[in-house]
Order: C-alpha cells, then sequence, then structure tokens
C-alpha cells in the first residue's frame, strides 16, 4: 500500500467528484490506464467501484498510474488537482516502491503502514533548507526545539549569522514546478556549535574524530516555527535521543534531505558501521552536498544521525558517506544548552 488511510480516503473523494458516475469511472479506466473496469471490480455502485479500484491499484503497485491518469483525464477538477499536487510534492514519493514496501511492511508500531506514513510526514514538516538571505541553498536543516534548527559547522561555517536563513515546507512538483515556497525564518544566534575534525578532510583518516569534532551548530531562529500550524496541527521538532539508538549494520539508513537546494527527497541504503568512539556512523547512502545537516533515520524513523558526509570531507574510495550520531551530539551539550532546548 502506497497511501495511507486519509490520502486514500481523499483519492476516493476527488474520483467520485470527477467521476460520479460507473460509466464515467469505465470509460476513464479503459482510456487512462488502459484496464477493463468490469474485470477489476465487477460490481457495486460508483463509491463501491472507484475504492475497489484504488485497492487493486494499491496491492497491484500502480496507483501512480491511477493518479496521474485520472488527474489527466480531469485536470480543471480543483479537487483532483489538490490531491494530485500533494501525492507528487510528498517527500514519501521520492522513495522507489521496492524500498517502500521492504520498510512498511515490517511496521507493527502505532498503526503499521500508515503510522509509518503519518510519521515520515511528520518529520517532513520539521525538516528545512539552510540558505542565505540571497543566493543558493547551503544545506539541510531541521527543528530540535520549538525555535532550534540543528545543521553542520561546516553548512554555516564563515557566514554572518544574520544573513541566513532557514526555510520550511518549500515544495517543488517533479517537474520543477514550485508548489509553494515556503516559510522562511531569520536566524539570530548559535547557541552550541562543534567544529568537523582536520581528519575528516584526509583521505585516508589518520584518527578517528573525538567527541569535540562532531560538525554541529544550533541555530536558534526567529518566531517559534515549532509551534506553528502546518496543516491543522503543531509542526512540531525532533529531540535527540538521550540513550544510544541502536544501529543495525545492514538496516536500511534513511536521510531526509535537500540535496543541492533541490526538492525534499529521501535517500537510503544500509548502515555499514559505527566507529569505536561513536563519533560517526557509515552508510551506503548517495547523497549530495546540500543534503549536509539532514537528519538520518533508522528504517523505523528513530533519529539516528546528523548527516554529514559531502561537506568537508575527502571523497571515500568505498564510496560511503557518514553522519554523527545524535546521541553523541546530545551529551556533548552543557546543561545550559540543553535547558534553551527545552530538554532539561
Amino acid at each position: 500500500m502506497e497511501l495511507d488511510g486519509a490520502e486514500r480516503d481523499e483519492l476516493l473523494l476527488a474520483m467520485l467528484g470527477a467521476f460520479p458516475s460507473v460509466e464515467d469511472l469505465r470509460r476513464v479506466v479503459a482510456s487512462v490506464c488502459h484496464r477493463d473496469l468490469e474485470v477489476l471490480v465487477p460490481t457495486g455502485g460508483p463509491r463501491e467501484r472507484a475504492t475497489g479500484l484504488i485497492q487493486r491499484a494499491e496491492s497491484e503497485g500502480w496507483t501512480r498510474e491511477l493518479v496521474t491518469g485520472m488527474h489527466g483525464a480531469h485536470p480543471r477538477h480543483a479537487r483532483l488537482h489538490r490531491f494530485m499536487q500533494g501525492y507528487l510534492a510528498s517527500v514519501q514519493r521520492s522513495i522507489p516502491r521496492r524500498s517502500l514496501e521492504r520498510i512498511v511492511g515490517s511496521w507493527a508500531e502505532d498503526g503499521g503502514a500508515d503510522g509509518w506514513r503519518r510519521r515520515l510526514a511528520a518529520i517532513e514538516r520539521r525538516v528545512c533548507r539552510v540558505e542565505p538571505v540571497l543566493g543558493a541553498s547551503l544545506g539541510t536543516g531541521f527543528l530540535v526545539s520549538r525555535n532550534v534548527v540543528l545543521t553542520n559547522f561546516h553548512v554555516i561555517e564563515n557566514r554572518l549569522l544574520e544573513s541566513l536563513r532557514v526555510r520550511f515546507d518549500h515544495k517543488v512538483l517533479p517537474d520543477r514546478t514550485l508548489l509553494q515556497s515556503g516559510t522562511r525564518y531569520a536566524v539570530k544566534r548559535c547557541i552550541a556549535r562543534s567544529s568537523y575534525s582536520p581528519a575528516d578532510l584526509m583521505h585516508p583518516r589518520p584518527r578517528e574524530a573525538t567527541v569535540d569534532e562532531l560538525d554541529y551548530a544550533f541555530l536558534q531562529v526567529e518566531g517559534a516555527p515549532g509551534e506553528e500550524p502546518v496543516e491543522d496541527e503543531p509542526r512540531g521538532w525532533l529531540e535527540l535521543p538521550e540513550v544510544e539508538v541502536p544501529i543495525i549494520l545492514g538496516s536500511l539508513a534513511l536521510i531526509v534531505q535537500h540535496p543541492e537546494g533541490q526538492p525534499m527527497s529521501v535517500a537510503l541504503d544500509e548502515f555499514l558501521a559505527v566507529n569505536a568512539s561513536r563519533t560517526r556512523v557509515s552508510y551506503r547512502t548517495s547523497t549530495s552536498p546540500g543534503s549536509s545537516g539532514a537528519p538520518c533515520f533508522t528504517q523505523d524513523l528513530r533519529l539516528a544521525a546528523l548527516h554529514h558526509s559531502g561537506g568537508p570531507r575527502m571523497p571515500s574510495a568505498t564510496g560511503h558517506n557518514e553522519g554523527i550520531p545524535t546521541d553523541t551530539i546530545r551529551r556533548s551539550l552543557s546543561r545550559e544548552v540543553k535547558a534553551l532546548l527545552g530538554w532539561e
């Protein structure tokens, strides 16, 4: 199943609004999906047929074909058009179907697959671009309290803080059409930082990074974006874990990112290793320079690391990337900083 429960309900209403009779549905399914409605869903009225059609598309893996085909047949229908835009702009659509099936098929918490999708949608709202007032995006960041964004130190290095902005809810369709520009917040100050390691610039690496070389910057921004409503609920934030997040080698690592300032997407591949001092975790996940500062999650969407590879570090001969475990970052913070973040 690709859609969550709310998306299935909305798609059903949009389809019934655009194609209200069984004959309408039969005709559009034949013309745009090249399928026979009588074979797919042989009985029932418009609602029953449309419901069955969505279920068949979901179970057989042609949901995208159904959505884009329905929209192409009636592009001026407002509700169907809104659904199409939201569907294509969702970060979940950047995950290959086979990988998505692997992840959600094993998800047994908080409502199963629908719960996993809702969790990913909530994460999407909390990830932002880090950018100058003018010019290209510098990197990615994410909210860790009501008004603090975490990113890499190397993303903001040599930048005037007052010239920086963070942008949430930047939505771009796959054809590069801007759906919404998003909301920008000015950076007020940096409440905690840690430089990257000189060893990060060397290949092969002569030593491990220390706990004073974690490549992070906590940026306090104007207002309280974490409390701002998004789709009728607070945006929220991602508090760093107090205890070690288990990182299972060979399991999937998911990075929610703005690669090179492009539309938000999910990069995923396997965790490879955690170093002895737990200051770096490596994974095969492919990223771009603008991904620096993105949150990295386990496949059950537990916040595991702050992605930092692709910034100052030299390319690895093995082609892997890396991040800094978030529990290590939390342990490095003073009580005063934790109090500012609301973690004490």
